[in-house]
């Protein structure tokens, strides 16, 4: 796990989960699988080598993500433990695309603050439509998961705190599934809006032939 810089800019992030309170907040949430971040390019910019602001200890190839509104590395972002590559997305969203129908899917509690996180759900989106979905080895029921309530207490450096809350995901029946993580503030098991961030797994048939990252990403284009 890559630490936390010095010098990050902590103010911007505080007013971001005020204005949450007053909503249901989403949350952080990635797979534990090599993934391509897709970022919004109003909140987020590629540094490449020889930017005063690049950062070798964050390189993903020779491309470092920086937070243009707060103006620091986004160590949440590196949180992810298998980054392959970043991408401007055409849609404005924050997402981690993978290639996989079986894979860990981590939410985490990063922030400013310790806490605790309740009413803790995760929400399926397939496409097409019909999808059987297999959480910890038992079927779901429906596109909306419980999770426990999640204690964020951990120091990981820089002023912030972060812990997570983990399970297992393989499904069949869609091409495609984004996924976000949410509190349910008034129990209708549902989110509207714009999340924070999202995974988007798509379920493709690749080549057994050798490939590279660069012909994985052409599939979500």
């Amino acid at each position: 796990m890559r630490g936390t810089k010095k010098g990050i800019v902590l103010a911007p992030f505080f007013l971001v989960f005020a204005s949450l309170a007053f909503a249901e907040p989403s949350y952080l949430i990635y797979p534990n699988a090599p993934a391509v971040f897709r970022f919004d390019p109003n909140r987020y910019e590629i540094v490449l080598p020889g930017d005063p602001k690049f950062d070798s200890d964050y390189a993903v190839g020779s491309q470092m993500l920086w937070d243009r509104l707060e103006a620091r590395v986004p160590v949440e972002i590196y949180r992810a433990p298998s980054l392959v590559a970043f991408e401007p997305s055409t849609k404005g969203l924050n997402e981690f695309y993978v290639l996989s129908t079986d894979l860990e899917i981590v939410v985490d509690g990063f922030g400013p603050l310790q806490r605790t996180i309740g009413g803790l759900c995760v929400r399926f989106w397939p496409s097409p439509a019909h999808v059987q979905l297999t959480i910890d080895g038992n079927l779901a029921t429906g596109l909306t998961h419980n999770l426990d309530a999640l204690e964020v207490t951990t120091a990981v450096g820089g002023g912030f705190y972060a812990d997570t809350s983990r399970f297992m995901l393989s499904w069949v029946g869609a091409r495609e599934i984004r996924i976000v993580a949410f509190s349910d503030k008034d129990g209708d098991r549902a989110f509207d809006g714009t999340p924070l961030y999202s995974i988007v797994a798509r379920n493709e048939t690749v080549s057994t032939f050798p490939t590279t990252w660069g012909q994985i990403k052409s599939l979500y284009r």
